[in-house]
Formats: C-alpha cells, sequence, structure tokens
C-alpha cells in the first residue's frame, strides 16, 4: 500500500494559492519597478552629461585651431569681417568638424568662394534686411543649408528630454550654450563677437558656465524668444542669458526644474515643454547638469540660489561661486 501512495499524482494549486502567488509576483514588481526607472534615469544622467562634457572639448579644439578664437552663438567665424570660406550659423553649427561630423560639414558647403565685401550702405538701415546685401555677405557655408535642417545628432540631445522628437526640423538640441560667453558675430557691429579663450574668461574656466541643458522645445512662456522656443541649433536657438536675444539676465536667468509638458507653442510647432525658452531647464530630478569652461560636468541642485547661478554663467564679473553650487 505505501508504494501506490508514492504513485498518486501530487496535488494541484487551489485557486486561492495561485491568487496569493500571483499578488507576491505583483507586489515584487511593484517594488522593482522604480529601482529600474532610478537605474534608467541615472544612466540617461551621465550620458547627458558625457554629451555635455564633449561639447565643451570640441569648444576647445575649435578655438585651439582658430588662434584661440571661440566660436560665435550665432554668425560669422572665423571672421568678423566677411571673407572667403567664412562659416555662418549658431554656435552648435560651428563644431560640428570637432564632434566627428566632418561628413555633415562638408555637405553644408556650397561651393560659392565669395570675397570680402566692404560693410552695407543705406540711411537708417545695418543692412540686414536688404537682400542684396545678403546675397553679398552670405558665406559658404550657413545655417539654413537643407542638409543641416535634416541632421539629428545623437551627442546633441539628452535621452531624458520628453520634447526631443518635436519641431518642425531634426536639427535640434537639448542643450544650450551660454550667451555672456558666446555672443553674436557679424560684420556690421552687432553683438559682442567671438572671443579668446581662456582670456575672456578671467572668473576662471572652472567657475564659468559653457553649455547647460534645456528642452527642446519650451513653450511655456509668450514672450519673443530666438527661433521660437526650439532649439534649433544651426541658427541661435539653443541659447540662455543672450543679451543680444533679449534673455533675461541676472537672477531671472535662473533655471526651471523639470518643467511640465505640453504646452502650445504660437507659431505652429506643436506642443512642448513648459519650460521658459530663454532660460535653461532640466528633465531630470533634483537639478540640472552643466559644463563648465575647463571641461569638467557638474550636476547643481535645485536649491541653488539665483546669484549663484548666475555667477557662474558670468565669465568675467569678478563674481564668486556659492558653497551651493
Amino acid at each position: 500500500m505505501p508504494f501506490f501512495r508514492r504513485l498518486r499524482p501530487s496535488r494541484a494549486f487551489t485557486l486561492v494559492e495561485l491568487l496569493v502567488v500571483i499578488a507576491i509576483i505583483g507586489i515584487l514588481i511593484g517594488l522593482l519597478l522604480p529601482a529600474v526607472q532610478k537605474i534608467r534615469e541615472a544612466a540617461a544622467r551621465i550620458q547627458c552629461a558625457n554629451n555635455l562634457k564633449q561639447v565643451v572639448l570640441a569648444v576647445q579644439n575649435c578655438a585651439d585651431t582658430n588662434q584661440g578664437v571661440m566660436p560665435p552663438g550665432l554668425g560669422l567665424y572665423p571672421n568678423r569681417v566677411g571673407s572667403a570660406r567664412n562659416t555662418e550659423g549658431g554656435f552648435f553649427m560651428q563644431l560640428l568638424p570637432y564632434i566627428e561630423q566632418d561628413n555633415l560639414w562638408n555637405l553644408t558647403y556650397d561651393g560659392a568662394l565669395r570675397p570680402p565685401s566692404g560693410p552695407p550702405t543705406g540711411a537708417g538701415s545695418d543692412g540686414r534686411n536688404r537682400s542684396a546685401d545678403w546675397v553679398t555677405y552670405l558665406p559658404s557655408y550657413t545655417q539654413w543649408n537643407g542638409n543641416l535642417q535634416q541632421a539629428k545628432i545623437k551627442t546633441y540631445f539628452c535621452p531624458s528630454d520628453p520634447t526631443q522628437d518635436g519641431g518642425w526640423a531634426k536639427s535640434n538640441t537639448s542643450y544650450a550654450y551660454n550667451g555672456m560667453v558666446f555672443g553674436v558675430s557679424y560684420q556690421w557691429g552687432w553683438g559682442i563677437g567671438t572671443q579668446r579663450f581662456p582670456a575672456f574668461i578671467t572668473d576662471g574656466v572652472s567657475n564659468t558656465i559653457f553649455v547647460t541643458e534645456r528642452e527642446v522645445l519650451s513653450f511655456g512662456v509668450t514672450r519673443w524668444t530666438p527661433d521660437s522656443g526650439m532649439n534649433y541649433w544651426p541658427d541661435w536657438g539653443p541659447a540662455i542669458a543672450s543679451v543680444e536675444g533679449g534673455e533675461p539676465t541676472g537672477p531671472a536667468a535662473l533655471f526651471w526644474p523639470r518643467p511640465a509638458q505640453n504646452c502650445i507653442s504660437s507659431h505652429g510647432q506643436g506642443t512642448g515643454g513648459c519650460g521658459a525658452g530663454d532660460i535653461a531647464n532640466s528633465p531630470h530630478s533634483g537639478g540640472i547638469n552643466c559644463a563648465l569652461g575647463d571641461g569638467s560636468v557638474r550636476f547643481v541642485n535645485n536649491a541653488v540660489s539665483a546669484t549663484t547661478w548666475w555667477a557662474a554663467l558670468t565669465p568675467n564679473y569678478g563674481d564668486q561661486l556659492g558653497n551651493d553650487f
């Protein structure tokens, strides 16, 4: 008889036991999911910081190649006065050859060798609104090249940016350059022009922000912004603290942490983030990534004061960073 008992099949799970097992699995998944999300966000933040570092290293390399002259936020480079094979475009466009994007850079060359010209003439006009002047001064490279508009560069995107796939062009970025360092450079005198590295940064390259985060689309404030709140990098959209762009300076330039989403563009660009289009913002919890002039990257806590943040943006004001930076 004991032998036959051993051959009897084992008892199946009851419905109650199955429900208990399912509930335990659900609890474990619920406990594991936040941990997985935190790990993914940490990895995305690290990738974002690495991209910023690559951008600043590209700035240094670009300056070394051009006798110490840093690229402008927007304008002519490396010569402020128009010349053959000069370039015209935004900060991130000028860095293409220094982030291993030589092929794209070469596609922006239109083959024209336009000689240097004198300044525009005309009473009451700086010449920028006259088509003849634009034709005369247009350099060999330009930010409105169609190849640029269709270029999506991985280095220019933060994986955490919820707006990275928006906008009318693919050539956007999740980052913004510091307009206090990289100004507008045109031959008729508009803008602070190009500056030399590191001589211009008298406050110290380790104390000055060169590039920081800002979501591709920021439609939460209706005031005028470069490129209408979209970070179109061939132009000057990805700027913060730009005096030429009329952007907030001083304590008003403090970044916005994790702006809400689904704000509607007033320029027909769809929906995007609700941050200000002329102020840095961060998609991360707790703070914002920023790259300093020495190539280091720092995660600045949301609790940083507006005064300290502004001191980090100014390159030569003689102000000191607070202990909260």
